[in-house]
């Protein structure tokens, strides 16, 4: 019980370890596809800016709206504004810096290379993004112009930013875990319940039962299972040992009467010759009903574990039925017997089996049909499927017992059945060897008219 109780906290552990790991790896995934695309905008905006500023001074510089203005005159740096972010220098064509905001130092940068290229460049822990301009006029350069743009505000901003989702990320982790432990917990009970009905259980109750709850689920429908899985253990059981008691009492009778007859020789039949032969005569007859008892009871056990093997092969039914005909003839000569077979049909099945079936159900007509009433074998092609009939004139048997007949030990009428030798195994067998031929048996009977036996092979 110990190993269950841990093998399913593993299992809790398990689906919780999987949640959080799911929850935590999209959680940061998403944390790092905002903070990309944060830093994606704020990059993209500030290159707009140094491109917007770079453009506009050097069309002060060139001249293009009719203004010649000297390299080093002050309003160049005024497209910046007041933004001291910005720093923007211009060089003359030898590469001399002639005018500098100075809003923070860029001499380390070079004027003169990479030109028309937005660039971010690290400066110790100073992050720059910048672009380089060659300014022509007259045909010729006239400056070299570098606009610059710091980038701390931005970065401090997105490293912020990070360390917030860090955060969010290690406290979605611990809520993914215990959202997870929960939810498998939920999951699981089920699974819990079944295990405490299954320990619950033993041999002799079988009565505990799973409650399933109205929601279709997996697990509900797990739990049904489970249900119907003890229902059919209970039948079984039920049915064994049914079984069992029937097959004592069938066994005590005869044993009985045996031990009945050898008390009667002890007494009497040592001097009186009647006596003992009739008790030799009870005694064998009994032992012979033993015989065939213990037979059918070893076929259908053998059946039931599965030992008995079907050897299938074709045969031809119209030679097996007549063969059982001439056989039941000799037994029951007082018996009309007619095989009524009227066209060729072969079928691949176990031919001791099939003769041993319809040899049960001959038998067993020929015990409930009175002395000159009719017992026949037909069959036929039917829809694909061969349909074989076993038919008599017999007693019949009562509506409310026809779908029993096929139970073990069953008897419509037990003292009868005893009577003539009977031991209510006869049709179960019957039934046993179709179902392993994947057959149908039905039975249909009406009182004092008779009864026929259906199988479909």
């Amino acid at each position: 019980m110990k190993v269950k109780f841990i093998k399913i906290r593993k299992i809790s552990w398990k689906l919780t370890a999987i949640y959080a790991l799911v929850f935590s790896l999209v959680l940061v995934l998403l944390n790092a596809g905002i903070l990309y695309g944060v830093k994606y905008f704020l990059v993209h905006q500030a290159a707009s800016q140094v491109e917007n500023v770079s453009r506009t001074t050097s069309e002060m510089i060139a001249g293009t709206n009719g203004e010649h203005m000297n390299l080093s005159d002050p309003e160049l740096m005024s497209q910046g504004g007041t933004n001291l972010d910005m720093n923007i220098r211009i060089a003359d064509p030898q590469g001399i810096i002639v005018n500098d905001s100075e809003n923070f130092d860029t001499s380390q940068l070079s004027i003169v290379s990479q030109f028309n290229a937005i660039r971010i460049i690290e400066l110790g822990e100073k992050h720059i993004i910048l672009e380089n301009t060659e300014v022509y006029s007259g045909g010729g350069i006239k400056a070299y112009l570098q606009v610059a743009k710091s980038m701390d505000k931005e970065y401090s901003f997105i490293k912020l930013l990070f360390i917030l989702m860090a955060v969010a990320d290690f406290f979605g982790v611990i809520l993914a875990v215990i959202t997870g432990f929960m939810i498998s917990k939920r999951i699981l009970k089920p699974i819990d319940k079944i295990t405490k009905t299954a320990q619950e259980i033993s041999a002799s109750d079988l009565r505990k039962r799973i409650e399933a709850g109205d929601a279709d689920d997996e697990l509900s429908r797990l739990a049904v299972t489970f249900n119907q899985m003890l229902e059919r253990l209970k039948d079984s059981f039920e049915e064994q040992n049914q079984f069992v008691s029937d097959a004592s009492h069938e066994l005590r009778t005869p044993i009985s009467v045996i031990q009945g007859y050898i008390s009667l020789i002890d007494r009497w039949g040592k001097e009186d010759k009647a006596v003992l032969q009739e008790a030799i005569n009870a005694i064998k007859n009994e032992t012979a009903n033993m015989g065939d008892l213990i037979e059918e009871l070893l076929f259908l056990a053998g059946g039931d574990i599965g030992r008995l093997q079907l050897h299938k092969e074709k045969i031809n039914l119209n030679d097996l039925a007549a063969e059982i005909i001439q056989e039941s003839r000799l037994i029951a000569p007082e018996h009309y017997l007619d095989c009524k077979i009227n066209e060729q049909i072969e079928l691949d099945a176990d031919r001791r089996m099939i003769k041993q079936m319809l040899r049960a159900l001959v038998d067993n007509s020929i015990k409930f049909t009175p002395k000159g009433g009719e017992i026949s074998i037909s069959a036929a092609y039917i829809s694909g499927r061969i349909e074989i009939a076993v038919a008599d004139t017999g007693i019949g048997i009562p509506k409310g017992e026809i779908n029993n007949i096929f139970n073990r030990f069953y008897r419509v009428d037990k003292a009868r059945t005893r009577e003539l030798g009977g031991s209510g195994l006869g049709l179960s067998i019957a039934k046993w060897i179709v179902d392993a031929h994947n057959g149908r048996i039905t039975a249909e009977s009406t009182v004092e008219k008779g009864t026929t036996i259906t199988i479909q092979l």
